[in-house]
């Protein structure tokens, strides 16, 4: 709408419908804190039973809004409107999440109050005549104050009471003998009937359109001249049915909602779809050829008035409507329209199969910008539809939907996705953007289950078809789904080039949502090389998109990610703490890994408190069946062994020796290798040691930084393993480089684990100074971890200071 009053207005900087809905909402959540610095404000939102899920997720929006503003948010709502499944419930209960949300539950006025409200209107105290009245009306209405106004024009227009000359009530019956309508029904249908059969057959049809309704599209659909009409309605206006809406030619609403209601289910449902046809057709003669923003109108009657000769017109106002609906940032009312659609195309005899696959995508979409779960498995079944009928744009249109930026289960592949993709990449056999994008998310569907050189393949050609087409949103869009899959500690070089240029072109492209995946793939590069000053500015590119977004998914990334950061810099409290509200947003927000992501958070946190071995029954409960695949286990090694059950620590290593002493390459392949090294550490077992350690030593000067959590520096792990073996200078060389990295990384857990690693290695050594050494080493270790927490780290050193006495 701006672009058609503000001239050279820039084009949005989002790159997707979902993106830019969100910084619609940031708009809204701005404008009112701007306008709340010059002044408080105060934003009533009425009966919000009646509000789309668009506007209701605007409001939960601006409730979870973390900007400094005066604003007053005023909803009211009827509770005896809300069905089990209506939408606004989800909505009360996110709000009640929220600081600063209160409930108010309202009843009716009481005696004294109905009173107040005539006095207020009569502009005086109550003679006893009155009293009489008020104590009636309040029996008849509950206290309700529209209804009690309304019962006093109803009566007054009946004769039944009056107003002297002074404004005192008084009534030609007794108080007793006095009829009063026991709905509000009654008493519109009663002020509505006394206008006229006329004025009630026009009234009714315009209730049909809606709160507010056109005086030409009025006329065509009653057959009415507009000099009747406008009799009509001037009359309404005065006994204040209707209202002309001012500076709108030709526009006129109903003075309350209820009004328009309450004509509405008046009418029987013949009658009722017989108008909607009356409404839809003046609406298209009105329109013509071209519905614009009144699609939705013409969606909705036609649905409403549908036969089976109206079937195909129906749908095809409902589908237009859904797409109108996406290109408005409205995901709810397009959800709803084409769900509709797709029932009538349940009902159509030789339906059109590429439109069932259009509305089957367009739902897609819909559901996955509204959170729902469901989208998933909408948009497979039109991808498989879209292969049957051999639509290769539908195809890829399915798949590239079905995506949410990154594998869809951390640890695991999507294989009915995965399908997709290839049969989709079969189909499209020219180095277009398209394929580009349909092999970079395949290779991140691939993330896991698949080989290294499998990713690399169909990372090195979508690079190429991206870089070839020159379009940064398309290198942007490979550049941040092959990361993760070639998240490899030989990559990380090459990662740190490509992540760092992907950025630079987001920042450049300026969506949000872009930015957010590329500085998100930027940090994982910068923390495997212990450079946390890029790590804690890529962070703050991300708080800043995220800030501007607001998406549930996002800030589900952030909050896990934020906890991540606090597990490298050892703040087990504040780790936790984010973690377990990153739990919260992504279940709220239907992520299938958020538990898995959770857990593994929590195993960090749990290993730094020295607690880790508490989690033995749950890890040996949960891996189940899974005990001999040696990458599921290495947590559960690193677990036993804390636990002291070196047994069974010794059981996994020697699985994982036969297995070949290494894991899958993929994301979690430094974290899983530097876990079964802690076991055989623990184990004391050189059997198992040295071919970890041959697997290691050329990754010394990396960090274990995945950005979810970290192991610490490789040389640590080295060191220990150097220990184990007996190469005591090798081991020093590598502790000293373990230190010093802790200390640039201000990794506050590893840099005591390396002192207490360090400080038992020479303690056991005991060359010349090495005692001294040790029990400065030591000391330190016990000192750091009595002040954060490790409980284990601080008793062991404790134990080694006193065989040093």
């Amino acid at each position: 709408a701006l672009a058609s009053r503000i001239r050279d207005l820039p084009p949005t900087k989002a790159t997707d419908s979902d993106t830019e809905r969100y910084l619609l909402f940031a708009a809204v959540v701005a404008l009112l804190a701007t306008a709340s610095e010059h002044q408080p404000v105060v934003l009533v939102l009425d009966d919000l039973q009646w509000a789309d899920k668009a506007s209701l997720q605007l409001l939960r929006h601006l409730a979870a809004s973390e900007h400094s503003m005066r604003v007053l948010v005023l909803g009211t709502y009827r509770d005896d409107e809300l069905s089990r499944s209506h939408p606004f419930l989800e909505t009360l209960v996110a709000l009640r999440r929220q600081r600063g949300v209160s409930r108010v539950e309202l009843t009716g006025l009481d005696d004294t109050g109905v009173m107040a409200l005539m006095e207020a209107t009569a502009g005086h105290s109550l003679d006893a005549a009155a009293v009489g009245l008020a104590h009636a009306l309040y029996r008849e209405t509950d206290g309700n104050p529209l209804l009690v106004s309304e019962v006093l024009i109803h009566l007054a227009e009946t004769g039944a009471i009056s107003q002297d000359v002074r404004g005192r009530w008084w009534t030609v019956e007794s108080i007793e003998e006095m009829a009063l309508p026991d709905s509000l029904r009654e008493v519109i249908g009663a002020r509505v009937g006394r206008l006229g059969q006329d004025a009630e057959r026009v009234l009714s049809v315009a209730a049909m359109i809606g709160r507010d309704f056109d005086l030409d599209v009025l006329a065509r659909a009653t057959n009415t001249s507009q000099d009747d009409l406008l009799d009509i309605l001037e009359a309404a206006a005065v006994v204040a049915l209707v209202r002309e809406v001012a500076d709108t030619q030709g526009r006129y609403n109903f003075a309350h909602a209820l009004i328009q209601h309450t004509l509405y289910e008046g009418l029987g449902p013949n009658r009722r779809a017989q108008a909607h046809r009356r409404v839809a057709e003046a609406l298209e003669a009105v329109c013509g050829k071209r519905p614009g923003s009144r699609v939705g109108e013409l969606a909705r009657h036609w649905f409403s008035a549908t036969q089976p000769i109206d079937l195909a017109r129906a749908m095809d106002y409902s589908r237009q409507a859904g797409d109108a609906a996406l290109a408005a940032l409205a995901p709810g009312d397009a959800l709803r329209y084409y769900a509709q659609s797709l029932d009538l195309y349940a009902q159509a005899t030789d339906p059109d199969p590429v439109l069932g696959i259009d509305l089957a995508i367009g739902l897609g979409i819909a559901q996955s910008q509204t959170g729902d779960p469901a989208s998933r498995q909408t948009l497979l079944g039109a991808a498989h539809r879209a292969i049957d009928l051999g639509d290769t744009d539908r195809l890829v249109a399915a798949a590239l939907a079905n995506d949410r930026g990154w594998s869809s289960n951390f640890g695991s592949v999507d294989e009915d996705k995965v399908e997709i993709l290839e049969m989709a990449l079969e189909r499209l056999t020219a180095d277009t953007p398209e394929r580009g994008r349909v092999v970079a998310t395949l290779c991140s569907e691939l993330a896991y289950g698949s080989t290294l050189e499998r990713r690399q393949t169909l990372a090195d050609e979508a690079v190429a078809i991206a870089e070839s087409s020159g379009d940064d949103a398309t290198i942007v869009w490979v550049q941040n789904h092959i990361s993760d899959p070639l998240y490899m500690p030989s990559l990380s070089g090459q990662r740190r080039i490509a992540t760092a240029d992907a950025l630079a072109r987001a920042e450049r492209i300026g969506d949000p949502n872009v930015l957010f995946h590329a500085a998100l793939n930027a940090m994982g590069a910068a923390g495997v090389v212990g450079d946390m000053g890029k790590v804690d500015r890529y962070l703050g590119i991300m708080r800043s998109a995220a800030a501007r977004l607001d998406q549930p998914f996002v800030n589900w990334n952030l909050t896990f990610l934020l906890a991540g950061r606090e597990l490298t810099a050892g703040d087990t409290d504040q780790a936790e703490q984010l973690a377990a509200a990153a739990l919260e947003i992504g279940i709220d927000s239907g992520q299938p890994d958020a538990s898995t992501i959770f857990e593994a958070q929590f195993m960090r946190v749990s290993w730094q408190r020295g607690t880790l071995g508490d989690l033995v029954p749950h890890l040996e409960l949960a891996l189940g069946d899974s005990l001999g695949v040696p990458e599921l286990v290495a947590p559960l090694a690193s677990a036993y062994a804390e636990a002291g059950r070196t047994d069974d620590a010794r059981r996994l290593l020697e699985r994982f020796t036969a297995a070949g002493s290494d894991l899958p390459m993929n994301l979690m392949w430094l974290t899983g290798m530097l876990q079964y090294a802690d076991a055989a550490i623990e184990c004391r077992d050189p059997q198992h040691a040295q071919p970890l350690f041959d697997r290691l030593a050329p990754f010394a000067d990396l960090w274990s930084f995945v950005e979810v959590w970290g192991s610490g520096p490789v040389s640590l792990y080295l060191g220990a393993l150097a220990a184990v073996l007996g190469h005591s200078d090798q081991a020093d060389e590598y502790f000293t480089q373990a230190a010093a990295f802790s200390l640039q990384v201000g990794a506050k857990f590893d840099a005591a684990r390396t002192d207490l690693s360090w400080g038992s290695m020479l303690a056991a050594r005991n060359a010349p100074d090495d005692a001294e050494k040790a029990r400065q080493l030591l000391t330190r270790a016990q000192t750091v971890a009595a002040a954060n927490g490790y409980a284990d780290v601080e008793r062991r050193a404790g134990e080694a200071l006193q065989r040093l006495i």
